[in-house]
Protein backbone atom coordinates (compact mmCIF):
# COMPACT_ATOMS: atom_id res chain seq x y z
CA UNK A 1 0.00 0.00 0.00
CA UNK A 2 1.47 3.43 -1.21
CA UNK A 3 1.15 6.41 0.81
CA UNK A 4 0.65 9.70 -1.24
CA UNK A 5 1.72 12.78 0.70
CA UNK A 6 0.40 16.44 -0.86
CA UNK A 7 2.47 19.40 -1.56
CA UNK A 8 0.20 21.22 1.30
CA UNK A 9 0.84 18.50 3.54
CA UNK A 10 4.55 18.33 2.95
CA UNK A 11 4.56 22.23 3.69
CA UNK A 12 3.54 21.09 7.61
CA UNK A 13 5.91 18.26 8.16
CA UNK A 14 9.52 19.98 7.26
CA UNK A 15 10.77 23.70 7.88
CA UNK A 16 13.94 24.91 6.36
CA UNK A 17 16.21 24.97 9.97
CA UNK A 18 14.98 20.89 9.88
CA UNK A 19 16.03 20.66 6.43
CA UNK A 20 19.27 22.46 6.71
CA UNK A 21 20.17 19.65 9.50
CA UNK A 22 18.99 16.89 7.26
CA UNK A 23 21.31 17.78 4.30
CA UNK A 24 24.11 18.68 6.53
CA UNK A 25 23.59 14.59 7.60
CA UNK A 26 23.32 13.63 4.26
CA UNK A 27 26.57 14.67 2.82
CA UNK A 28 28.42 13.55 5.64
CA UNK A 29 26.70 10.23 4.77
CA UNK A 30 28.11 10.83 1.50
CA UNK A 31 31.35 11.23 2.08
CA UNK A 32 31.43 7.93 4.36
CA UNK A 33 30.63 6.21 1.62
CA UNK A 34 27.02 5.40 2.87
CA UNK A 35 24.94 6.82 -0.25
CA UNK A 36 24.90 6.13 -3.77
CA UNK A 37 22.86 8.02 -6.68
CA UNK A 38 22.20 8.40 -9.93
CA UNK A 39 22.75 12.07 -11.81
CA UNK A 40 19.85 13.47 -13.91
CA UNK A 41 18.79 12.29 -16.97
CA UNK A 42 16.73 13.98 -19.46
CA UNK A 43 14.21 12.34 -22.03
CA UNK A 44 12.99 14.82 -24.69
CA UNK A 45 9.99 14.13 -26.74
CA UNK A 46 8.00 16.24 -28.83
CA UNK A 47 8.20 19.79 -26.97
CA UNK A 48 8.23 18.08 -23.45
CA UNK A 49 10.98 16.81 -21.37
CA UNK A 50 11.16 13.93 -18.26
CA UNK A 51 13.76 14.89 -16.08
CA UNK A 52 15.00 11.40 -13.81
CA UNK A 53 17.41 10.85 -11.15
CA UNK A 54 17.65 8.46 -8.17
CA UNK A 55 19.20 7.53 -4.77
CA UNK A 56 19.70 5.13 -1.90
CA UNK A 57 21.08 4.96 1.84
CA UNK A 58 23.03 1.93 3.27
CA UNK A 59 21.20 2.49 6.62
CA UNK A 60 17.46 2.86 5.26
CA UNK A 61 15.09 0.13 2.85
CA UNK A 62 13.82 2.90 0.88
CA UNK A 63 15.59 3.90 -2.74
CA UNK A 64 14.00 6.90 -3.98
CA UNK A 65 13.11 7.30 -7.70
CA UNK A 66 12.80 11.86 -8.55
CA UNK A 67 11.17 12.43 -11.89
CA UNK A 68 9.30 15.24 -13.03
CA UNK A 69 7.92 17.37 -16.10
CA UNK A 70 6.51 20.73 -16.21
CA UNK A 71 4.13 20.83 -12.84
CA UNK A 72 4.38 17.33 -12.14
CA UNK A 73 7.17 17.04 -10.02
CA UNK A 74 7.28 14.02 -7.35
CA UNK A 75 9.10 11.15 -5.41
CA UNK A 76 8.23 7.42 -5.38
CA UNK A 77 10.12 5.67 -2.52
CA UNK A 78 10.44 2.17 -3.19
CA UNK A 79 11.39 -0.70 -0.68
CA UNK A 80 14.35 -1.71 -1.54
CA UNK A 81 14.32 -5.61 -0.63
CA UNK A 82 10.47 -6.34 -0.54
CA UNK A 83 9.81 -3.94 -3.62
CA UNK A 84 6.61 -2.07 -3.93
CA UNK A 85 5.75 1.39 -3.57
CA UNK A 86 5.82 2.71 0.00
CA UNK A 87 4.78 6.75 -0.83
CA UNK A 88 4.66 9.02 -4.01
CA UNK A 89 5.54 12.94 -2.43
CA UNK A 90 4.88 15.77 -4.12
CA UNK A 91 7.78 17.43 -4.68
CA UNK A 92 6.39 21.06 -5.29
CA UNK A 93 7.57 23.04 -2.44
CA UNK A 94 10.25 19.95 -0.94
CA UNK A 95 12.44 20.33 -4.04
CA UNK A 96 12.87 24.50 -3.16
CA UNK A 97 13.28 23.62 -0.09
CA UNK A 98 16.24 21.03 -0.57
CA UNK A 99 17.60 23.28 -3.06
CA UNK A 100 17.74 25.83 0.07
CA UNK A 101 19.06 23.92 2.30
CA UNK A 102 22.05 22.69 0.16
CA UNK A 103 22.88 26.19 -0.03
CA UNK A 104 22.41 26.72 3.84
CA UNK A 105 25.21 23.71 4.19
CA UNK A 106 27.33 25.74 1.50
CA UNK A 107 27.35 28.51 3.75
CA UNK A 108 28.14 26.66 7.11
CA UNK A 109 31.35 25.33 6.10
CA UNK A 110 32.40 28.02 3.29
CA UNK A 111 31.38 31.50 3.94
CA UNK A 112 33.83 33.88 5.78
CA UNK A 113 34.02 34.15 9.13
CA UNK A 114 31.68 36.66 10.70
CA UNK A 115 29.87 36.82 7.28
CA UNK A 116 26.82 39.59 7.99
CA UNK A 117 26.21 40.51 4.04
CA UNK A 118 23.39 38.62 1.83
CA UNK A 119 23.10 39.61 -1.51
CA UNK A 120 20.43 38.00 -3.74
CA UNK A 121 20.10 38.47 -7.22
CA UNK A 122 17.54 37.27 -8.90
CA UNK A 123 14.31 37.60 -6.26
CA UNK A 124 12.14 35.25 -7.24
CA UNK A 125 10.31 31.54 -5.57
CA UNK A 126 13.85 30.21 -4.73
CA UNK A 127 15.48 33.05 -3.97
CA UNK A 128 12.96 33.04 -1.12
CA UNK A 129 14.33 29.66 0.12
CA UNK A 130 18.00 30.58 0.04
CA UNK A 131 17.05 33.92 2.03
CA UNK A 132 15.99 31.38 4.57
CA UNK A 133 18.18 28.62 4.69
CA UNK A 134 21.31 31.12 4.20
CA UNK A 135 19.76 33.29 7.84
CA UNK A 136 19.20 29.79 9.26
CA UNK A 137 23.61 28.63 8.92
CA UNK A 138 24.24 32.50 10.17
CA UNK A 139 23.95 35.49 11.24
CA UNK A 140 22.68 37.70 8.49
CA UNK A 141 22.25 41.49 9.38
CA UNK A 142 21.72 42.81 6.09
CA UNK A 143 20.00 41.66 2.58
CA UNK A 144 21.16 43.79 -0.41
CA UNK A 145 18.60 42.76 -3.50
CA UNK A 146 18.52 43.11 -6.77
CA UNK A 147 16.50 41.93 -9.95
CA UNK A 148 15.53 42.89 -13.42
CA UNK A 149 11.96 44.29 -12.89
CA UNK A 150 11.47 47.06 -10.02
CA UNK A 151 8.09 45.22 -8.79
CA UNK A 152 9.50 42.08 -8.11
CA UNK A 153 12.17 43.42 -6.21
CA UNK A 154 9.68 45.82 -4.23
CA UNK A 155 7.43 42.61 -3.61
CA UNK A 156 10.32 40.02 -2.77
CA UNK A 157 11.86 42.43 0.02
CA UNK A 158 7.96 42.92 1.24
CA UNK A 159 7.03 39.27 1.41
CA UNK A 160 10.59 38.06 3.00
CA UNK A 161 11.49 40.97 5.31
CA UNK A 162 8.48 39.38 7.16
CA UNK A 163 10.11 36.29 7.57
CA UNK A 164 13.95 36.68 7.85
CA UNK A 165 14.53 39.89 10.32
CA UNK A 166 17.44 41.96 8.87
CA UNK A 167 18.02 45.47 7.08
CA UNK A 168 17.16 45.26 4.01
CA UNK A 169 17.84 47.28 1.21
CA UNK A 170 17.02 47.33 -3.09
CA UNK A 171 20.12 48.27 -5.24
CA UNK A 172 20.01 49.18 -8.56
CA UNK A 173 22.80 47.51 -10.29
CA UNK A 174 24.21 43.62 -9.64
CA UNK A 175 27.54 45.81 -9.08
CA UNK A 176 26.23 46.92 -6.19
CA UNK A 177 25.06 43.43 -4.87
CA UNK A 178 28.99 42.18 -5.22
CA UNK A 179 30.59 45.09 -3.66
CA UNK A 180 28.28 44.53 -0.69
CA UNK A 181 28.17 40.85 -0.34
CA UNK A 182 29.90 38.29 1.96
CA UNK A 183 27.48 35.84 0.94
CA UNK A 184 26.36 36.29 -2.52
CA UNK A 185 23.40 33.87 -3.62
CA UNK A 186 22.58 34.27 -7.93
CA UNK A 187 19.48 32.55 -8.41
CA UNK A 188 18.07 32.87 -11.82
CA UNK A 189 16.79 31.24 -15.24
CA UNK A 190 19.18 32.89 -16.72
CA UNK A 191 21.15 31.58 -20.26
CA UNK A 192 23.51 34.34 -19.72
CA UNK A 193 25.68 35.57 -17.26
CA UNK A 194 24.45 37.81 -14.71
CA UNK A 195 26.79 38.26 -11.84
CA UNK A 196 30.32 39.04 -13.61
CA UNK A 197 32.38 39.14 -10.29
CA UNK A 198 33.96 42.59 -10.81
CA UNK A 199 33.03 44.22 -7.85
CA UNK A 200 33.17 41.19 -4.99
CA UNK A 201 34.82 41.15 -1.96
CA UNK A 202 37.93 40.23 -1.14
CA UNK A 203 36.94 37.27 0.71
CA UNK A 204 33.19 36.04 -0.10
CA UNK A 205 30.96 33.18 -1.30
CA UNK A 206 29.25 32.88 -4.08
CA UNK A 207 26.27 30.31 -4.48
CA UNK A 208 25.03 29.90 -7.66
CA UNK A 209 21.91 27.00 -8.44
CA UNK A 210 20.09 28.54 -11.38
CA UNK A 211 22.50 27.32 -14.13
CA UNK A 212 21.62 23.67 -13.50
CA UNK A 213 21.33 22.77 -17.70
CA UNK A 214 24.20 23.52 -20.20
CA UNK A 215 22.50 25.84 -21.85
CA UNK A 216 22.14 27.75 -19.05
CA UNK A 217 24.61 30.15 -17.42
CA UNK A 218 24.49 32.90 -14.01
CA UNK A 219 27.99 33.89 -13.70
CA UNK A 220 30.36 34.75 -16.61
CA UNK A 221 33.74 33.22 -16.91
CA UNK A 222 35.41 36.18 -15.46
CA UNK A 223 33.96 35.26 -11.80
CA UNK A 224 35.00 31.64 -11.88
CA UNK A 225 38.77 33.22 -13.03
CA UNK A 226 38.72 34.78 -10.16
CA UNK A 227 37.58 32.43 -7.35
CA UNK A 228 40.19 30.44 -5.22
CA UNK A 229 38.10 27.12 -4.66
CA UNK A 230 35.10 25.66 -6.55
CA UNK A 231 32.41 23.42 -4.46
CA UNK A 232 29.48 21.38 -6.05
CA UNK A 233 27.21 19.76 -4.58
CA UNK A 234 28.03 16.10 -6.80
CA UNK A 235 30.40 16.67 -9.48
CA UNK A 236 28.91 14.28 -12.21
CA UNK A 237 25.93 15.93 -12.03
CA UNK A 238 27.94 19.19 -12.80
CA UNK A 239 29.78 17.66 -15.25
CA UNK A 240 26.31 16.89 -16.46
CA UNK A 241 24.63 19.83 -15.61
CA UNK A 242 26.01 22.79 -14.63
CA UNK A 243 26.22 25.14 -17.53
CA UNK A 244 29.00 27.91 -16.14
CA UNK A 245 31.30 24.79 -14.97
CA UNK A 246 31.22 23.01 -18.29
CA UNK A 247 31.93 25.65 -19.96
CA UNK A 248 34.74 27.17 -17.91
CA UNK A 249 36.30 23.67 -18.31
CA UNK A 250 36.20 23.74 -21.76
CA UNK A 251 37.54 27.04 -22.01
CA UNK A 252 40.38 25.97 -19.15
CA UNK A 253 39.51 28.50 -16.90
CA UNK A 254 38.83 25.87 -14.38
CA UNK A 255 39.81 22.02 -14.34
CA UNK A 256 37.79 19.54 -13.14
CA UNK A 257 40.26 17.88 -11.20
CA UNK A 258 40.08 21.11 -8.93
CA UNK A 259 36.84 21.01 -8.01
CA UNK A 260 35.41 19.32 -4.86
CA UNK A 261 32.39 18.35 -3.36
CA UNK A 262 30.59 19.80 -0.51
CA UNK A 263 30.23 16.46 1.30
CA UNK A 264 34.44 16.77 1.48
CA UNK A 265 33.70 20.30 3.87
CA UNK A 266 30.91 18.34 5.82
CA UNK A 267 33.20 15.71 7.07
CA UNK A 268 36.23 17.28 7.44
CA UNK A 269 34.70 21.01 8.48
CA UNK A 270 35.69 24.37 7.09
CA UNK A 271 39.19 24.40 4.84
CA UNK A 272 41.85 25.62 6.88
CA UNK A 273 43.16 28.01 6.09
CA UNK A 274 39.72 29.55 4.04
CA UNK A 275 40.42 30.19 0.33
CA UNK A 276 39.37 33.64 0.47
CA UNK A 277 36.72 33.63 -2.58
CA UNK A 278 34.55 30.67 -2.90
CA UNK A 279 32.10 29.19 -5.36
CA UNK A 280 29.41 26.86 -4.87
CA UNK A 281 27.23 25.34 -7.77
CA UNK A 282 24.29 23.70 -6.83
CA UNK A 283 22.46 21.25 -9.63
CA UNK A 284 20.42 19.54 -7.28
CA UNK A 285 20.41 15.66 -6.71
CA UNK A 286 18.22 12.53 -5.12
CA UNK A 287 20.28 12.02 -2.63
CA UNK A 288 18.81 15.38 -1.41
CA UNK A 289 15.47 14.52 -2.39
CA UNK A 290 16.09 10.96 -0.31
CA UNK A 291 17.01 12.91 2.79
CA UNK A 292 14.05 15.38 2.93
CA UNK A 293 11.34 12.51 1.52
CA UNK A 294 12.66 10.35 3.89
CA UNK A 295 11.44 13.11 7.24
CA UNK A 296 7.99 13.75 5.66
CA UNK A 297 7.41 10.42 5.49
CA UNK A 298 8.24 9.33 8.63
CA UNK A 299 6.81 12.61 10.19
CA UNK A 300 3.47 11.64 8.20
CA UNK A 301 3.47 8.47 9.93
CA UNK A 302 4.42 9.46 13.58
CA UNK A 303 1.74 12.52 13.78
CA UNK A 304 -0.75 9.67 12.34
CA UNK A 305 -1.72 12.76 9.40
CA UNK A 306 -4.76 11.53 7.68
CA UNK A 307 -3.33 10.59 4.21
CA UNK A 308 -4.66 9.08 0.72
CA UNK A 309 -3.62 5.35 -0.05
CA UNK A 310 -3.25 3.65 -2.97
CA UNK A 311 -3.56 0.01 -2.69
CA UNK A 312 -2.32 -1.12 -6.63
CA UNK A 313 -0.56 1.05 -9.27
Amino acid sequence: MALIISEPQTRKLVDMPQAVALLDKMFRDRAAGKMRSVPRRRLKGSEKQLNMMAAWHQDMDLICLRSYAAEANTITLYHGRKGGIQAIINMGFLSSLRTGAATGVAVKYLAPANSKVLGIVGPGWQATFQVEAVAAACPIERVVVWGRTPKRRKDFIKQMSKVVKADWQEVMSVDEVEAASDILVVSTDSTTPVATGGSLKEEVLVASIGANATVKHEVSNNLIRRMDLIVVDDLAAARADSGDLVEACQTRIARWEDILPLEKFAAAGAPQPRPKRIFFQSNGIADEDLAVGKYVLDQAKRKKLKLRTVTEI
